[in-house]
């Protein structure tokens, strides 16, 4: 495949493409599975050349994109600017030449300095909960995963940042929240990525995509907990353990605070922190992939520049040492690096079992039908 990623910059609805854009860096999502995504961040380097006053300022918008394959424009960030920085990069006689550069974050950012709380909120569910943050905070919507799944007690006015009260709800959901790179915020519940993968599958990527000195797979006792005391409405507690998992690794425990209502609801979150973390996983933590390498094929190319949190990927054929069956994942965080005639994507990726959830019956599709099972069949029979 002859790819040309004709990276284009838009900043204050000003287009640099005709500029020379030196580097392009985007990154978004998170680097484990444990914890929240944060800003996405974006940053590019563009060459002044003639002289010219750009006038950049702080919060301007900045819009990338890449071309694909056919080729169609793909973007890549939606932000602002947070910084400016230039320096002198060629002085003569002839002409002078600096090099611009311009980072950006993406729209957690502004909730991180979004105070929201002043009402508190009532009894509700944590789609009702997530679509009410998203809301105070003033920010564009992508999904809100729903109908909901956790109840959470009702809370009395606070103050606190728009983006760490929206972490600490999809945490206490077993959820996350998420940017998409046009500029959205959205979150998925626990049940978003058995549903993908029950309807469109893992995405394969064949090993010669993959850059092998960058590879890592890795599995840690930060991971394991066998042993969990969890808070819910009025501090009420429910616990959860595994002798067997103590057995082999000692007792590893936790103490997890939430504001869920139902008891019902904590003990299962506390059984299913327990039933995850039992036993260390080893995830393929890191590696990269070069985009413009005729290995790579336009629909996966695309995929790639189109990459989202929650991408369910698979991975055969790896060397034993570093992975001794097919890997099954899903993407937690990427940086895709553009330069002017070449790009670039590194995926940090968790284990599939960490997110793979039971099915709930309100996930499953009406028009679902059982199919070639026999009449004789009975459930108390079945394996």
């Amino acid at each position: 495949m002859t790819w040309d990623p004709n990276c284009s910059v838009t900043i204050d609805g000003v287009d640099f493409s005709s500029k020379t854009i030196n580097a392009v860096s985007v990154t978004f999502g998170r680097t484990s599975y444990w914890e929240q995504a944060r800003a996405g961040v974006a940053s590019v380097e563009i060459a002044n050349w003639d002289d010219t006053d750009y006038a950049f300022e702080i919060n301007d918008s900045v819009v990338i994109k890449v071309d694909n394959a056919t080729p169609t424009a793909r973007t890549v960030f939606t932000g602002k600017v947070t910084n400016i920085e230039t320096r002198m990069a060629a002085v003569g006689s002839v002409n002078e030449v600096s090099l611009i550069t311009i980072s950006a974050v993406g729209p957690f950012a502004a909730m991180s300095r979004k105070i929201i709380g002043g009402s508190g909120y009532a009894k509700q569910m944590d789609s009702v909960r997530m679509s009410a943050i998203f809301t105070d905070a003033g920010v564009t919507v992508d999904v809100v995963d729903s109908p909901g799944i956790y109840e959470f007690t009702d809370i009395a006015a606070f103050s606190a940042d728009a983006y760490s009260t929206a972490a600490k709800y999809a945490g206490m959901a077993n959820g996350y929240i998420y940017e998409t790179t046009d500029g959205e915020v959205g979150f998925a519940n626990e049940s978003r990525r058995s549903t993908a993968v029950t309807a469109s599958g893992y995405m394969l990527i064949p090993e010669n995509y993959i850059l092998w000195r960058s590879v890592a797979s890795s599995k840690g006792l930060q991971d394991i907990l066998n042993t969990i005391s969890l808070t819910y409405k009025a501090n009420a507690i429910v616990t959860s353990s595994d002798s067997t998992s103590q057995g082999l690794y000692g007792v590893l425990g936790a103490s997890i605070s939430t504001e869920l209502h139902n008891m019902s609801e904590a003990q299962e979150l506390a059984d299913k922190y327990v039933a995850l973390r039992r036993v260390p996983r080893l995830n393929m933590s890191s590696f990269t992939i070069q985009l413009d390498s005729p290995n790579v094929s336009s629909a996966d190319l695309d995929t790639f520049l189109q990459m989202t949190m929650g991408k369910a990927i698979e991975i055969n054929g790896l060397p034993v040492p570093l992975m001794p069956t097919n890997y099954y994942g899903f993407v937690e965080g990427w940086t895709l690096q553009v330069s002017r005639n070449q790009a670039a994507i590194s995926l940090i990726t968790s284990e599939s079992s960490y997110s793979i959830q039971p099915t709930r019956w309100q996930d499953v599709s009406a028009s679902l039908a059982w199919n070639a099972v026999g009449a004789a069949v009975q459930w108390a029979t079945y394996d």
